[in-house]
């Protein structure tokens, strides 16, 4: 790797490479893909090094927060996915899943102890830093988490910012040579890279995921969206068809509520919170034949025209690039802080939010009700069985969504609770940075004080859903609503 990536390398143990391992151990926690991927190139070079063989173990437990059958099918359809890639390109690819009968407990220590080093993901939110520490702890070799979670590695952007725009000027600073130590689309497997290694346990061999996925202990309730397909490959289809169908006409319409054939979204974030496509790809393919001489230089730091003189392209990608890593960049630097409010927010949103916590709520709903959408709001119960049905809710719709359960709940802690659990239960890219720095910015994070004062709110930002419906027409976004099949939600309202 070059220097300039080294920057993404984070040694989290001090132990020494295990020179009398079998092999170098690439554990895929979060970048689930075997192209484009900063950490597998880092392994593949150290694999080549140490002169050893590459295993890459992908694994899947059964009680990770939130594990449902909607969460699980799409992570396994990935996992088969990068199966059938690894045959073709001849690598050692180690998937694991975790049944009733066939536990995790041990097996990531027992790989530990034949390996010259592992590599990992350095994920900056949900679960992945605290296993990543108990393994680095547990472990006889060094453990080094790579940064691949956005064009320009995390630890070059500077202190956390309370605003896009105080972040935007700093990446594209820093974008001409990060774009030019992207990673690798086709890595290269040599012979002493791809030697055949047996595996210590049975390989998971995809046959019907469906219903696998129907046998096991998890939450049930929460299916499958047979539209959303995980993996690779259906991530590129959808990232075609956006580029060819979706993309023009994204600056002015990607905020309106419609029927997703009708919109503007990338429907990427899914794929991109399970790593089954990186950003650097997206950005690659969006931007098509180009080069960082196209930049306009005299846009730096602007929100508009910086990477190209096309209104959409430029609209997607400051979205993709500055917003996105808004939310990854606050972890990297708070990653505890998203347990409470208390020690999330900014001190004037905090303030605001606790003088109004004992005023008078209009309405008030518990838990049960907010997830079946069974308000007096046929909006909100609209977004809410979008969620509920499609695993995605429309973005502007959102954060009326969370705003909403703010003015709705007893407390402001009630109201994150409860925003977290929907959420990350029913989202397939819930339990994201961006999750919880988006339903953070319903509490006032990345926002300033508004005035007027109001009840509930204070000075955080307020929307309603009257003024949503005068903004947009919603007539097409309700009836696609009201055709969603599956189990039924919303006693009221909609249906």
């Amino acid at each position: 790797m070059s220097t300039y990536n080294d920057a993404r390398l984070r040694q989290v143990n001090d132990r020494p490479e295990q020179f009398a391992g079998r092999y170098v151990l690439y554990w895929s926690q979060m970048y689930r893909r075997l192209s484009h991927n900063h950490a597998l190139d880092y392994a593949l070079s150290r694999a080549v090094a140490l002169n050893r063989p590459l295993v890459v173990y992908e694994g899947l437990r059964l009680d990770y927060p939130w594990a449902s059958a909607r969460h699980h099918q799409f992570i396994l359809q990935g996992m088969a996915d990068n199966a059938g890639r690894a045959r073709a390109i001849g690598i050692n690819y180690w998937p694991f899943v975790e049944t009733p009968d066939n536990r995790a407990a041990g097996l990531l220590r027992k790989l530990a102890a034949d390996a010259c080093l592992i590599v990992t993901d350095d994920f900056p939110a949900f679960i992945a830093p605290r296993q990543t520490a108990a393994v680095a702890l547990r472990s006889p070799a060094r453990v080094v988490a790579v940064d691949g979670n956005s064009i320009v590695p995390l630890c070059l952007l500077g202190p956390a910012v309370s605003a896009a725009a105080h972040l935007r000027p700093r990446i594209h600073k820093a974008f001409t040579e990060a774009w030019q130590h992207r990673a690798c689309a086709e890595p290269v497997f040599s012979k002493v890279t791809s030697g055949t290694i047996d595996p210590p346990f049975t390989l998971w061999a995809p046959a019907n995921i469906e219903e696998f996925v129907a046998g096991l202990p998890i939450d049930q309730s929460v299916r499958p969206v047979a539209e959303l397909t995980g993996g690779a490959t259906a991530a590129r289809t959808k990232l075609d068809v956006f580029r060819k169908e979706r993309l023009r006409g994204y600056a002015e319409k990607r905020s309106a509520p419609c029927p997703p054939e009708e919109g503007h979204s990338s429907e990427l974030s899914a794929h991109l919170h399970y790593g089954h496509v990186s950003i650097e790809e997206i950005i690659a393919r969006v931007l098509g034949r180009w080069s960082p001489d196209k930049l306009n230089l005299a846009c730096r730091g602007k929100r508009e025209g910086y990477y190209s003189d096309d209104l959409d392209v430029n609209s997607f990608l400051d979205e993709a690039i500055t917003w996105r890593d808004v939310g990854f960049q606050w972890h990297w630097h708070r990653a505890a802080d998203t347990r409470s409010l208390e020690s999330a927010l900014p001190t004037w949103a905090m303030k605001t939010l606790d003088a109004h916590a004992a005023d008078r709520r209009e309405h008030l709903y518990a838990l049960e009700q907010f997830e079946s959408a069974d308000t007096h709001d046929s909006l909100w119960n609209a977004a809410q069985t979008e969620l509920v049905k499609t695993g995605r809710v429309q973005n502007y719709l959102r954060m009326l969504w969370g705003k909403k359960i703010l003015e709705w709940t007893e407390s402001p802690g009630e109201a994150y609770r409860i925003m977290v659990h929907l959420n990350n239960k029913y989202a397939v890219d819930g339990r994201d940075p961006n999750s919880y720095t988006g339903i953070l910015w319903c509490f006032g994070l990345f926002d300033r004080p508004w005035a007027p004062e109001r009840p509930v709110y204070g000075t955080v930002r307020y929307m309603s859903s009257d003024n949503t419906g005068r903004k947009f027409k919603l007539a097409g976004y309700l009836e696609y609503v009201r055709g969603l099949s599956g189990p039924g939600t919303g006693r009221k309202s909609l249906f």
